[in-house]
């Protein structure tokens, strides 16, 4: 029998808190089809779009828009507390998800940037100027600008030829639409999602950081 338990925060922006609980899948086995050498593992492929301990007993998972700026309040004003807090200690494991909204012209574009800069190891770097210089080129879709400001003339070039070429740059983004849409049900950017023990806590919007904070702990303990 599948449960549901409420929680209410004090209000983010102007929809209440929604918690949904669902089962994450257990991660699949394979064995090794040469049974007559042992073979090196391989690593598995990091996500740029992930941080923190893949070990550690909390998942928060954060979907954001780049042209939001409830989004960006979030990103330069909780986020530190929650990376030097739980990430960096290993309690917490934290993902970033896109879900650019269909009202914002130019979040795609933004998305694209930032994920194209992910291929070539610079995503925090961009993902913090879009972030920060958000009132400039949402007011002017002059994201390439922006980003050109933080990456070598090097990296410039290998992001804008992936921007442009890259047929599967959008990939983890439609990934990510489908998960918040299909599983989480979000009804705002940003959206928080703590998950522990198998379980999916969906917070709408972002919560005092004390109050996120002592719900965190809840979840450590």
């Amino acid at each position: 029998m599948k449960s549901m338990r409420y929680l209410f925060f004090i209000p983010a922006l102007f929809v209440p808190v929604l918690l949904v609980t669902a089962q994450t899948p257990a991660p699949s086995k394979f064995a090794t089809s040469a049974p007559a050498k042992k073979t090196a593992t391989a690593a598995p492929v990091k996500n740029f779009k992930e941080s923190g301990s893949p070990n550690a007993p909390v998942r928060i998972e954060i979907y954001t828009d780049y042209e939001c700026p409830a989004c960006r309040d979030l990103y330069m004003n909780a986020l530190p507390s929650i990376n030097s807090d739980f990430v960096a200690t290993g309690k917490v494991q934290l993902l970033h998800r896109d879900y650019p909204l269909p009202q914002h012209q130019y979040s795609k574009l933004a998305t694209r940037y930032a994920n194209a800069a992910g291929e070539i190891g610079k995503y925090e770097v961009v993902a913090n100027q879009l972030f920060v210089t958000q009132p400039q080129w949402a007011a002017d879709g002059k994201v390439d600008g922006v980003v050109a400001k933080v990456l070598s003339p090097a990296e410039m070039e290998k992001v804008r030829g992936l921007v442009k070429n890259d047929t599967h740059l959008d990939d983890s983004v439609t990934a990510d639409v489908a998960m918040g849409t299909n599983v989480d049900h979000l009804s705002q950017t940003p959206t928080i999602v703590v998950v522990s023990k198998g379980k999916r806590d969906v917070i709408g919007g972002m919560p005092p950081y004390i109050v996120f904070k002592q719900f965190v702990n809840q979840k450590l303990k």
